[in-house]
């Protein structure tokens, strides 16, 4: 009996569909003539997709990372990603092959959706990538970053303050100083509290972003048609939530880049990272060109996004850890008073003599990292390491979480380790990526960190909030596992250590004047 076939088979569409699925299910069943790593086993067509959680996903490729070695393969929808769990195989690939490992994978949603090919973060590696990198480097290279010591220390004075008038705010504290620092170096721009108009354009842009990523809009990176679905139909919410995200994202640049070359006309303007390119880049009759234009835009842009919400959660969990460590808190604030004094607030020239209190903050950064997984990186051409092949197209992620861990006894807090174990990773040296894509404002970062760290520890008591029974008022203590991890809101008790501490404040604002009032280097 001749078997009968759908009708649609028979159709040009139809044959299409039916090469299309066995090529597809062939290249996810076949054998590969070269060796990938080890991994869990993937399904036909789909991979390893239903083994990722959607929640702490670093501590599951933790996990994959000691039961197959430190360089994981798995697939999804046929698409091959790679997690390298160890330092060495990080340094190996990501900094010492570079050159291949420095692109992005095409966020397909972010870059065509909303708008973000000119952010640098996201930029495929190439002459663009380079230009970004070049414009941010003359603002951020260790060199400038003197001249914005005294913008640091002002505001770490008025978080200071605020702590002293409302320390239940703490987080917002340490949001208004990131935003006022990266506003002024950025755009020249001033800000008040975190009511700031330009302050909301950032944080509306971040939640919005991070809500856009969910699982439907992660698979238009898989299945890119998906973009063509229309508002109107049947599960479009990712895309409706998109375009709600472009808008936030495209003011959050646009608005403050507006207002400086409005200043710049009127004569009025701060110089900043902003207006210096803009003056720079202009040919001799006066003009810049709308793509030059467009990529100081979206640097400018990616250097808000960027600082803001990495600095709020490495101050969190440093908060976090010295309610929950209290020993350790004590012997710093005992380090500081010994080198220091109590008669002065600490300041970046005191660093070297504070070797606890630098083990003390390189232990937070390893006990909760805050971008756990770092940025993916793409592989531009095939490759091999070790005896394994890694093809063209690969994500690479570095599994930061993983590589920190690698230390006797991780899930203790333990600063001291850095002075007893030799050989440890440095925080300071993974927790800012990699190769050519390491982010080129971790000066600037670690010296903020250790600014208001510091500060906080030499000016406040910190210690768990309990009810009147002596009980912990917050019963449990998590972090939100995200891109960016987060400690879940706690309360806790920040008491000034001396009625003296206002007339500290004050004197170290008057030293201030010793130094230059530019926050931005000359190039």
């Amino acid at each position: 009996m001749t078997p009968s076939f759908p009708s649609w088979i028979l159709t040009t569409e139809g044959a299409i569909g039916v090469a299309l699925f066995v090529f597809v299910f062939y290249k996810a069943v076949a054998p590969s003539r070269n060796k990938f790593p080890p991994g869990p086993r993937p399904l036909p067509l789909i991979g390893n997709v239903l083994q990722i959680p959607t929640d702490n996903q670093e501590q599951v490729f933790a996990d994959w990372g000691a039961q197959y070695g430190d360089i994981v393969h798995i697939k999804i929808f046929g698409q091959p990603l790679v997690i390298l769990n160890s330092l060495k195989a990080s340094r190996d690939l990501l900094d010492k092959r570079s050159s291949i490992y420095s692109d992005r994978p095409r966020f397909v949603l972010l870059s065509e959706l909303m708008g973000w090919e000119t952010a640098s973060t996201h930029l495929r590696y190439g002459p663009r990538f380079r230009k970004h990198r070049r414009f941010i480097n003359q603002t951020f290279n260790p060199r400038a970053l003197s001249a914005f010591r005294p913008l640091q220390e002002k505001e770490v004075l008025v978080l200071l303050e605020g702590m002293l008038q409302n320390p239940d705010a703490f987080v917002d504290h340490f949001r208004r100083y990131a935003a006022a620092t990266i506003l002024k170096i950025t755009y020249g721009h001033d800000i008040i509290s975190v009511d700031d108009l330009f302050v909301r354009l950032a944080e509306r842009a971040g939640t919005l972003t991070t809500e856009a990523s969910s699982a439907a809009a992660n698979m238009v990176d898989f299945f890119p048609l998906m973009k063509y679905i229309p508002t109107w139909a049947p599960f479009s919410d990712f895309k409706v939530k998109a375009l709600e995200t472009r808008k936030a994202v495209e003011a959050m640049m646009e608005i403050p880049f507006e207002q400086v070359k409005v200043d710049m006309r009127s004569g009025t303007a701060v110089p900043s990272y902003t207006s210096t390119l803009l003056g720079s880049q202009r040919d001799s009759n006066g003009c810049i060109s709308a793509e030059d234009e467009e990529d100081i835009k979206g640097s400018a842009g990616t250097l808000l996004a960027a600082a803001e919400d990495t600095t709020i959660a490495s101050m969190h969990t440093f908060m976090l850890a010295m309610v929950l460590y209290p020993h350790e808190f004590k012997k710093a604030q005992q380090e500081i008073d010994k080198v220091i004094g109590r008669n002065r607030l600490p300041n970046l020239d005191d660093r070297p003599s504070l070797p606890y209190l630098e083990c003390v903050l390189k232990e937070v950064l390893r006990w909760n990292p805050m971008v756990p997984l770092g940025m993916p990186h793409r592989l531009m051409e095939d490759d091999f390491y070790r005896d394994f092949y890694l093809p063209s197209g690969t994500t690479v992620l570095a599994n930061i979480y993983a590589i920190l861990r690698n230390c006797n006894e991780p899930d203790s807090f333990r600063p001291e380790r850095y002075i007893d174990e030799d050989g440890l990773p440095d925080p300071q040296g993974v927790i800012f990526g990699f190769g050519r894509r390491i982010c080129p404002g971790k000066d600037f970062a670690d010296a903020s960190y250790w600014a208001i760290a510091s500060s906080m520890i030499a000016a406040f008591d910190i210690c768990k909030a309990v009810d009147h029974e002596g009980n912990d008022v917050n019963g449990k203590y998590d972090f939100n596992h995200g891109f960016v991890r987060h400690p879940k809101p706690f309360k806790c008790i920040i008491k000034p250590r001396s009625s003296n501490l206002p007339a500290l404040i004050s004197q170290a604002r008057a030293e201030l004047n010793l130094y230059p009032s530019s926050t931005v280097p000359e190039h």
